[in-house]
């Protein structure tokens, strides 16, 4: 798909979609304030973008509606160690050798076939020295697989992936870990809403925009404090 392009639901319409266009990496920018959030609270100094894309996202202004705020996310993070990797554009593992203070994962994770979840996320957490974050959503992808199949090929609820990564976390307890979950629902008027949701185990800690956090893990490792992000 990043070699020949994709298709992609748009309105009632599907679309081709060039592979110089496919899966870029922009789609981090829903998240950026939420990831920022980790780093300041942790005191990150490198970060592995797990899935990345063609990593454009790294080379673009940071925009505000219009308004430009930073010169790129290595500035709108305060972090100049990002290390890129995408299995789809490079099967170079060699980054996987070392630790970052934060590994992200965004629209990725509920890409991959379930039976393979459960060795990824633990691969992510053992590459961490803090936080792991990801996005996953309940609803199809507008993406397309050449073979017709919705991109999304894991929607699985909120509890099922609290479990997953709590799992994950009793191997790797020192690590906290941030989940953005999606949803998508229909108003009584038929429209249709999506909201993101926040499961984590970040002791006192609220992601921005946040809509509702579930009950924090029984194990509170206190590596992350409240910061105050006028974001």
């Amino acid at each position: 798909m990043h070699q020949h392009g994709v298709s992609r639901r748009s309105g009632n319409d599907v679309i081709d979609v060039d592979a110089h266009n496919t899966f870029v990496g922009r789609g981090i920018f829903k998240h950026i304030n939420s990831i920022r959030t980790l780093i300041k609270a942790s005191a990150a100094t490198s970060i592995l973008d797990y899935g990345s894309g063609k990593g454009r996202q790294y080379s673009d202004d940071v925009l505000r509606g219009k308004k430009k705020v930073s010169n790129s996310l290595h500035e709108y993070w305060d972090v100049q160690d990002i290390t890129c990797i995408d299995p789809g554009i490079n099967d170079d593992r060699t980054a996987l050798l070392r630790n970052y203070d934060g590994v992200i994962a965004t629209n990725v994770l509920d890409l991959i076939p379930e039976e393979d979840l459960t060795w990824i996320v633990d691969m992510l957490f053992s590459r961490a020295n803090k936080f792991v974050y990801c996005n996953v959503a309940d609803f199809p992808s507008k993406t397309f697989l050449p073979s017709g199949e919705n991109a999304r090929v894991t929607k699985r609820s909120s509890l099922w992936w609290r479990a997953l990564f709590s799992t994950a976390h009793k191997k790797y307890p020192d690590i906290n870990y941030c989940i953005a979950f999606e949803t998508q629902r229909k108003k009584a008027d038929g429209e249709l809403v999506e909201r993101t949701g926040y499961l984590h185990n970040c002791q006192d800690l609220s992601m921005p925009g946040e809509k509702y956090v579930t009950p924090k893990v029984t194990v509170s490792v206190g590596k992350l404090v409240p910061v105050q992000d006028d974001d």
